[in-house]
């Protein structure tokens, strides 16, 4: 087969395979009382098809906190816990159910994440330190920043349902659709 040949079948063939163009979805959430703001979260409920590999992802204790004080992750994937201090610390949640005890400083501890939900993690040797495990379907998520914007990236075309959490206030979802390349845009509102 010629060169020239190869080259037109290739580009034939190419120009029938469907584009993979994902899009984002972005905007911004108010809060009423604006302190709660800063702990909220907006995430796609549902992505049809969505395959993952797990992951590990870290939170550290370091300066008697949590750090990341939110992190964001889907069902199947793990959370190592590290105690970057130098005494001693513990993790637990009040929502999963579970205790992993008690380590000192350098040490580290696992738990895979099996079903979704939000999870607060608190440590009961200093209970002043809280933090939120998120565990989606998938990881279409975003935590607000300080002004209440957020992005959400790699979005495959669709219609889905934009869910929004946060520890003390409520909003309804929105439906949003996203097209091959687009940036949908939504306002979210929490209150009371």
């Amino acid at each position: 087969m010629s060169i020239s040949r190869s080259l037109v079948i290739a580009a034939l063939l190419s120009s029938s395979l469907p584009a993979f163009a994902d899009g984002k979805i972005s905007g911004t959430v108010d809060a009423k009382p604006s302190k709660y703001l800063k702990d909220t979260i907006v995430y796609i409920k549902e992505v049809p098809s969505t395959k993952l590999a797990a992951k590990t992802f870290v939170v550290d204790q370091k300066g008697m906190a949590f750090v990341p004080h939110i992190v964001l992750i889907a069902v199947g994937d793990t959370v190592k816990f590290k105690n970057g201090d130098k005494f001693d610390h513990n993790v637990m949640s009040p929502d999963g159910g579970y205790d992993l005890g008690t380590w000192g400083g350098g040490g580290e501890k696992e738990h895979v994440f099996a079903k979704p939900g939000v999870f607060a993690q608190v440590c009961k040797i200093h209970p002043e330190m809280l933090a939120y495990v998120f565990v989606g379907q998938n990881r279409f998520a975003a935590v607000v920043d300080d002004n209440g914007s957020f992005t959400i990236d790699g979005v495959p075309a669709g219609s889905y349902e934009l869910v929004v959490w946060n520890p003390k206030l409520k909003a309804a979802s929105k439906n949003v659709t996203v097209v091959d390349k687009g940036a949908a845009t939504v306002k979210l509102s929490l209150a009371r």
